[in-house]
């Protein structure tokens, strides 16, 4: 998947074309406490946003195959980094990044069995395994 980003004149509003031909536009932005128009999500929001959407698509589609009537689903993700000094209470090993996800799968007839296996198969999502197993980032 391809993403181009531009910075707009001022500020910190950005334009990001992204899609297999760039045929989609979004718009990401800083809140007006650090300097932007809060005129998108910030890139962490996106970050929590591809999780949350990569969830939900996963948590579908395995509705779909094994034939679980679902009336919706709601992914909460939040996507924060550590202060320094959270940090340094966090351990040594800890990660700068926090990640937390509530899913809420709503259902009249999934069984306990079905919930806690679509909460398993919620792990398999490609942006959450992306995020788990780290990435190989080059320069172009």
């Amino acid at each position: 998947m391809k993403a181009i980003a531009t910075l707009g004149p001022s500020g910190f509003r950005t334009e990001i074309k992204v899609g297999h031909q760039l045929e989609h536009v979004v718009i990401s932005d800083e809140p007006t406490e650090k300097g932007g128009q809060n005129g998108g999500p910030t890139a962490f929001g996106l970050l929590a946003s591809a999780l949350a959407s990569c969830t939900v698509a996963t948590l579908k589609s395995y509705a779909n195959l094994k034939g679980i009537a679902l009336d919706g689903l709601t992914v909460e993700v939040n996507a924060e980094r550590r202060t320094p000094s959270e940090q340094n209470e966090a351990g040594p090993n800890a990660k700068a990044t926090v990640i937390t996800k509530k899913i809420t799968i709503h259902s009249k007839t999934i069984t306990e069995d079905q919930r806690k296996r679509m909460l398993e198969i919620a792990e398999k999502c490609p942006v959450n395994r992306a995020l788990h197993e780290g990435a190989d980032i080059s320069k172009a």
